[in-house]
């Protein structure tokens, strides 16, 4: 009797495709992808144990993280598609010349003005959310570094390691949840 070898289960970032995302965001899940990768290489070089059982358990927290970042990314290329469809050029134009103009109806100023600020708050968001998710992304790559070091301390610090985890994949969610929440 011929026994087939147990698939291995899919893989749950197959989908993500940095390419598929304009390079301002595209670069932040490649990056991501990269630590996955160099995790998953920290993993094969350790002999069976409880080290490599509990980095093995933290592998799919490096996972959710790489999922958060790909999905923050989606959502700020979304989000900055949206915002060049806003013709920033033109709004700041009709808004500062009505600004300069002393017969301009005050109506049209306090709707250009919030439509200027309404603006000016989306292109902050994304910026914020760029900057941010740089930051994430290094955390990430800290913490698969961090990884390689409790493999060869015979696993001193996974519990650090663990919990560095947990706050990193926390905010990529939140920094998700703040552009769920821009639009």
């Amino acid at each position: 009797m011929l026994r087939r070898r147990p698939k291995a289960p899919p893989d749950p970032l197959a989908q993500i495709d940095p390419a598929a995302l304009p390079p301002r965001w595209g670069r932040a899940v490649a990056d991501a992808l990269e630590a996955r990768r160099r995790w998953q290489e920290i993993l094969a070089g350790l002999r069976p144990g409880p080290v490599q059982a509990r980095l093995g358990e933290l592998g799919d927290r490096v996972d959710e993280g790489v999922l958060a970042v790909w999905d923050t990314a989606v959502r700020a290329a979304e989000a900055s598609g949206i915002a060049g469809s806003l013709d920033v050029e033109r709004v700041t134009d009709d808004y500062k010349r009505a600004k300069r103009d002393p017969s301009a109806d005050p109506a049209l100023v306090e709707a250009l003005s919030t439509r200027f600020a309404s603006v000016q708050r989306v292109l902050n968001a994304l910026e914020d959310t760029d900057r941010r998710l740089q930051l994430l992304d290094a955390r990430l790559g800290a913490a698969v570094a961090r990884a390689a070091e409790v493999a060869l301390t015979a696993g001193e610090g996974r519990d650090e390691l663990g919990a560095e985890l947990d706050e990193v994949v926390g905010e990529l969610g939140a920094l998700r949840a703040s552009l769920e929440a821009l639009g």
